[in-house]
């Protein structure tokens, strides 16, 4: 097809039929404001509604139990079920638009129903109503709103008042269990020396405590008998030899003897490089070396194996430097004494802690059954009493509380919708006149043109009708 071709006849057809168009435009345009100035007005008035999805819940927490809860699930917390949409099927329901319609005053299908939008994401509903009259419409939106809550409180009610007589049977029945338990326990601790749970488990608490202080002192013992060890092999000596010289070094007599055999000592090492060993003077200071040697080891006369202790090693024992080492290593004798004691007394108190627990371990057990039978009818007592109490505060458990962000007929406006789609309408029907006009024009000016060139030039004339033939214009 010759598209440049078709376009320039078109043209030419629009231009032919341009005061044609133009007093159809006008035409149009007058019968599009005559009724739009004749339109009677609509009005409409839209408000919005929130249903807040808090859960509520009463919940009772007892130790070793659980918990017994009495609770609403939450209104949003199934993907399935939405309050939102529930309450859009209460809102359209013939209940609510009967009632409104009876206090309206008209028949039930000349009650207008409202548009609602659920608005994704939020708990938002948008209710819409359109009217004739401001006045009608604000009444009209007022008493179905109205009525539209009056329908939800009846719906609470009557869920209160089926839920309130079920669990009243009940109350009463975990109350006559819970009762029944805590006589059994009563008759219990009045013939068993086993009051309460918690004794046993003092029991029990005592004995793992004096299993640990045993270990504890088991290691402190190993410990300080090592230290012990090593103390006496650096001194050479054994512990009753230690616990001997830590008296003989308080003799000031000992002391004073061991002072002068010292003094000796050191006089015979200065002389001996200057005399032979036969000196008068040597052979003195020998005899009177040897005679203190000799008193020295009656003064220390007691200590075991003294004989094995050859003298050098007894002089560095008796030295003070040493001194202060023989008294530690008594004071390790002393608490390794101590906590031999100690651990031999934690093992007599545990053997008599663990008959204890043994002898008592049944009843403790029986008694431990007969509390727990108390807690679970206790927390079926509790959850029923919290049910009880959730179905007449909780009025919101299943249908839940809705708050009005704006009031019904609080905002009125003007419904433009029907004058829109007219003039939508008026240029439509506008554009396909004026476009079936061209095309005639189209065709007349084709069919001319395609006799007059066959008649002169053929082969110019089979392009035109093949122009025709695709326009159709050539039948």
């Amino acid at each position: 097809m010759n598209w440049s071709l078709f376009l320039r006849y078109l043209m030419d057809a629009l231009l032919s039929i341009k005061f044609i168009l133009m007093g159809m435009l006008v035409v149009v345009m007058v019968l599009l404001g005559l009724y739009l100035v004749l339109e009677t007005p609509n009005y409409k008035t839209s408000w919005i509604m929130l249903l807040p999805g808090t859960e509520r819940a009463s919940t009772i927490s007892l130790d070793n139990i659980g918990e017994a809860r009495s609770n609403g699930s939450n209104a949003y917390g199934s993907v399935s079920i939405s309050p939102k949409n529930t309450y859009k099927e209460i809102a359209l329901s013939d209940a609510v638009i009967n009632k409104a319609a009876k206090e309206y005053g008209v028949a039930a299908n000349a009650f207008s129903k409202p548009r609602i939008t659920l608005i994704d994401q939020t708990p938002a509903m948008k209710f819409t109503l359109i009217g004739e009259s401001q006045e009608e419409l604000i009444f009209r939106a007022q008493l179905y709103n109205k009525t539209f809550h009056a329908t939800l409180d009846d719906l609470r009610r009557n869920e209160i008042d089926r839920n309130f007589k079920g669990i009243e049977i009940n109350l009463e029945e975990a109350k006559r269990r819970l009762g029944q338990a805590r006589q059994d326990i009563v008759a219990y601790q009045i013939k068993s020396s086993i009051v309460s749970d918690d004794q046993f488990k003092r029991w029990t608490d005592d004995t793992e405590q004096l299993r640990a202080e045993r270990t504890k002192t088991d290691i402190e013992l190993a410990s300080l008998n090592a230290m012990l060890e090593v103390s006496l092999a650096q001194l050479g000596i054994t512990s009753l030899q230690a616990q001997a010289l830590l008296t003989r070094q308080a003799n000031p007599t000992v002391t004073e003897t061991l002072k002068t055999l010292s003094e000796k000592l050191a006089e015979l090492a200065s002389i001996s490089s200057r005399y032979a060993a036969e000196n008068p003077i040597r052979k003195t200071l020998a005899r009177d070396i040897k005679g203190l040697t000799i008193e020295v080891r009656k003064l220390l006369n007691g200590v075991p194996d003294l004989a094995q202790i050859d003298n050098h090693h007894l002089y560095g024992l008796l030295s003070m430097s040493n001194v202060e080492n023989v008294k530690q290593v008594n004071k390790s004798i002393a608490k390794l004494s101590g906590l031999i004691a100690q651990r031999q007394a934690l093992i007599d108190s545990r053997e008599q802690y663990l008959a204890r627990v043994k002898n008592h371990t049944q009843g403790a057990a029986t008694l431990a059954d007969l509390q727990r039978v108390h807690q679970i009818a206790e927390a079926i007592f509790s959850s029923a009493l919290a049910k009880l109490d959730t179905s007449r505060l909780d009025i919101y458990a299943t249908y839940p509380l809705t708050q009005l962000l704006t009031q019904p007929g609080a905002t009125i406006k003007r419904d433009r919708l029907q004058s829109k789609l007219m003039i939508v309408a008026s240029i439509l029907v506008y554009a396909m006149l004026a476009l079936a006009l061209a095309l005639i024009q189209v065709r007349k000016r084709v069919i001319s043109a395609t006799k007059k060139t066959t008649a002169s030039n053929p082969a110019k004339g089979h392009e035109f009708k093949s122009f025709s033939l695709l326009t159709g214009s050539g039948k």
